[in-house]
């Protein structure tokens, strides 16, 4: 073999290569787009149907108090009359701007009421709306290393997102991947609120 029939054979070697390359890269490409489009993590398969639990008050969220409202709507539904404003009396903290999670979880023990949190998951969310208990969620709608928690109650899912009274909507459905990215910034906070048995 001559130098000439080496270099001679050199593009197109090169050439496969770079075709293989090219067929790799827009393999990853295609993954990733299709990965960010969607915002889901890998393996998530969303609800299949649609349940709501219909009748959990609403209250609109003033600033700084979503986590009371959410929580007199949880309260409410069980048959006790709080509302927001005793809620935020005693859970509120003015130099948080907000409530701390522990006090929304342990105010209705001083009710009468059994409460646990726990790192919720989506089959957390399912079983729950199909047993017709809501669930207080804390998201983190902040910024990189900014947090900015946020309570809403979990009052349904659909296959397009979680249906939840947030801010000033009653049964807004949240998109999966905006629900699930902002739930897990916040440790997937849950909470679960129910009658005492005897």
């Amino acid at each position: 073999m001559t130098a000439n029939e080496f270099t001679g054979n050199q593009p197109l070697c090169q050439n496969r290569l770079k075709l293989c390359l090219r067929a790799v890269l827009a393999f990853l490409v295609t993954l990733a787009l299709t990965s960010c489009a969607a915002g889901l993590p890998l393996g998530f398969m969303p609800p299949s149907d649609t349940q709501t639990i219909a009748d959990v008050p609403f209250h609109a969220q003033e600033d700084y108090q979503c986590g009371p409202a959410s929580l007199a709507g949880v309260l409410n539904f069980l048959g006790d009359p709080a509302t927001p404003d005793q809620i935020a009396l005693a859970v509120y903290r003015p130099e948080l701007r907000g409530s701390v999670s522990l006090d929304l979880a342990l105010y209705p023990r001083n009710r009468g009421y059994s409460s646990r949190f726990w790192r919720g998951t989506v089959e957390d969310i399912i079983r729950n709306v199909d047993a017709g208990r809501p669930l207080v969620l804390m998201l983190d709608l902040g910024v990189g290393p900014v947090s900015t928690y946020h309570y809403l109650v979990a009052v349904g899912y659909a296959p397009q997102g979680l249906i939840a009274n947030t801010g000033r909507r009653k049964h807004a459905l949240l998109p999966w991947a905006d629900v699930l990215r902002t739930w897990e910034r916040a440790d997937n906070w849950t909470l679960l609120v129910e009658s005492k048995t005897l």
